[in-house]
């Protein structure tokens, strides 16, 4: 009695669900009898992920596609700012520049710690063993990263790689050739519209229904279906329904194509999800427009070298060296907008590049001054949204004079943030930088309920079988909030163990991970 209860209250919020997700389908679709199209596995989505599945479900042998709604592969990874954690790799990175080598171990802690323990740990496990890996993977094909390493905020190793043009468009591009090289077919402008399942809620994933610009097509999935669709930022009516104060008018750093449906679809044939409220705002947006542009990644580089945040008035307003959650909200809460990242030119060269600040100080988006009163007059000087503020020069001269007392003295008697001596720089001398900035729905941590294998698992926490699932549009992984640079990790590990159990039926196995 209690399983038909629940079967009948998951039909109803399953059928709600897909409500506005199909035009022409609603409930369970009988799957055909004939397919247009028939693989081994397919892909669906052409990011990090799906590029990921696509490549090792091939190389695991088995006849694979993949699908991509857009018309270029790369969906919202393509402005990802190409920051990439892993505890080690084969450029020994922290051993060249002098800094205590990283461990898997406390790469685990920091991620756990940083989403409040709601991360399931054996799926923490699984990308963080997977990072290097994945990460050897890339530089054997040509990717190309900078000889640094940063320490984020809510990271408390140096285990964040740069790739060189700091954009995620350089990990794509080194992805999208390794497909090609193998001559993996990709379908563009291609959307799926329905995941078909032998019966409602019941028995394996059998393929998809897709809509191209030709019309519908049906694409049978002999050993199964790999969702790497991604999250839901760009979506304001999804992300309203978890996070009402996540208002229509708050603006996203995400692609128009992170809209969801793979979780809506999947839930529509039984998956469950969870941590669906978790949203990201990423502290360091553009004030104008909430972009993700190459600038923004500055001020998120930036912490443990000295950089400084501080509000309209020029005073600081939290720990640089926080979570992002935790300094958006600070943010948020600092009495004005927007606020501003403040660094000079002695510390600039440990976390970006003169190409960073000459793109951004000719779009307006960085500015440089000789002097402190200069770099105030210049901040004042600029619209934000149409306001000007009234920042004044000795309370900036003030806050930066502190700030330079507890980087000599090694402690934060403020915000408490960690110094680390010989890296963490004061700001003595100019030229100067500032960047504006503000938080943009960034990052939804929740999505489809997954095994360590990449599984999906039902509402009842069954798997279902031949459905995997990759990326952001999964939940789990991250808890209430992402730390910065592990999302591309968290794709590229989970992309290879869904491609891999699509196309065989057993996972990879990491170097140092314990059965």
């Amino acid at each position: 009695m209690k399983r038909s209860l629940s079967l009948f209250l998951a039909t109803l919020l399953v059928l709600s669900f897909s409500i506005g997700v199909l035009a022409e389908d609603k409930g369970f679709i009988t799957p055909p009898t004939e397919w247009d199209e028939t693989y081994d596995v397919v892909v669906v989505g052409g990011g990090f992920s799906g590029l990921a599945a696509a490549y090792a479900s091939h190389m695991a042998g088995a006849n694979t596609v993949l699908i991509e709604k857009m018309p270029f592969v790369g969906g919202n990874s393509i402005i990802n700012g190409g920051v990439y954690a892993a505890y080690t790799s084969k450029l020994q990175m922290a051993e060249k520049l002098g800094l205590t080598p990283d461990t898997p171990e406390k790469h685990i802690e920091d991620t756990i710690l940083g989403g409040d323990s709601f991360s399931d740990p054996k799926l923490v496990e699984q990308f963080v063993y997977g990072s290097p890996v994945m990460l050897d993977l890339l530089l054997d094909n040509g990717l190309k990263v900078r000889e640094a390493l940063s320490r984020p905020g809510g990271h408390y190793g140096y285990r964040t790689h740069t790739t060189e043009s700091q954009c995620g468009c350089d990990i794509i591009v080194t992805q999208y050739e390794m497909v090609k090289k193998e001559n993996i077919p990709v379908q563009l402008n291609t959307k799926m519209v329905y995941i078909y399942r032998e019966k409602p809620f019941d028995g394996r994933v059998l393929g998809i229904k897709v809509q191209t610009k030709e019309g519908t097509k049906n694409i049978r999935a002999l050993n199964g279906v790999v969702l790497a669709t991604g999250g839901f930022a760009a979506n304001p009516e999804m992300r309203q329904t978890y996070v009402p104060w996540i208002t229509p008018e708050t603006p996203t750093t995400n692609q128009p194509c992170a809209t969801g449906e793979g979780i809506r679809l999947a839930q529509q044939v039984g998956a469950n999800t969870l941590h669906m409220s978790y949203i990201q705002l990423y502290p360091f947006a553009d004030p104008n427009n909430g972009r993700l542009d190459r600038v923004a990644v500055i001020p998120f580089s930036g912490p443990s070298f000295g950089i400084v945040y501080v509000d309209i008035n020029g005073n600081r307003y939290v720990n640089e060296g926080e979570r992002r959650d935790v300094c958006s909200m600070a943010a948020i809460n600092s009495g004005g907008f927007p606020t501003f990242a403040i660094f000079n030119e002695e510390m600039a060269g440990l976390f970006t590049t003169k190409e960073d600040l000459e793109w951004g100080m000719a779009r307006n988006r960085v500015y440089k001054a000789d002097t402190l009163d200069e770099l105030v007059e210049k901040i004042n000087a600029q619209p934000y949204k149409g306001q000007k503020i009234n920042m004044t020069s000795e309370s900036l001269k003030a806050t930066l004079e502190r700030h330079n007392e507890f980087v000599e003295n090694g402690k934060d008697l403020d915000f408490g943030k960690r110094i680390d001596k010989g890296v963490t720089l004061p700001i003595h001398e100019g030229p100067y930088y500032a960047i504006p900035q503000w938080p943009s729905a960034h990052h939804t941590m929740g999505g489809l309920k997954i095994t360590p294998k990449a599984e999906v698992q039902d509402i009842w926490d069954q798997v279902i079988p031949g459905l995997f699932a990759a990326g952001e549009v999964t939940g789990g992984v991250h808890g209430t909030n992402r730390l910065g640079s592990n999302a591309v990790a968290d794709c590229l590990a989970f992309g290879k163990i869904a491609g891999e159990m699509a196309a065989t039926g057993k996972a990879p196995k990491w170097p140092g991970m314990d059965e």
